[in-house]
């Protein structure tokens, strides 16, 4: 019986044994465990930024959709306005030109033709006044010679 005690506190010291080398596995791996947890903690932060960011990209994002929104809708307004401009142009405003123009044109043919008459009476008007002036010293020739005669 003694014998069988001592089997009996033999395997009792094994099983301390056991249980503490177990009790040391089991603290290494609540340690890795605490560690891996910190870790995850970490990532889980890490995580939560990134998702804030993305947040704020995605905020971002919205607001130059939008505004590419407002300027397609001002480009539009832009090429509706061209058109206007164009269409005026070309059924108002060239016709009116083109009719400036002609009118310009029927002047300066006016103008020459009235030009071509004032050289052509200038040109009387100088005959005329040699014809005068020829006439005049003949006249006053005459007189001289009368008033010379008597």
């Amino acid at each position: 019986m003694e014998e069988l005690l001592k089997q009996i506190l033999q395997g009792q010291e094994e099983i301390k044994e056991v249980l503490q080398q177990h009790g040391e596995i089991l603290q290494r791996h609540s340690d890795i465990l605490q560690g891996h947890s910190e870790i995850l903690q970490r990532h889980s932060d890490i995580l939560q930024g990134h998702s804030e960011i993305l947040q704020r990209h995605s905020d971002i994002l919205q607001g130059h959709s939008e505004i590419l929104q407002q300027h397609s809708k001002q480009l539009e307004e832009l090429q509706q306005r061209q058109i206007r401009i164009e269409t005026s142009i070309e059924n108002e405003i060239t016709p009116k030109i083109n009719a400036l123009f002609d009118a310009f044109e029927l002047r300066g043919d006016q103008i020459e033709k009235l030009q071509k008459h004032l050289d052509r009476r200038l040109d009387a008007i100088a005959f005329d006044v040699n014809y005068l002036l020829n006439k005049t010293a003949r006249q006053e020739t005459a007189i001289m010679e009368l008033r010379q005669a008597r």
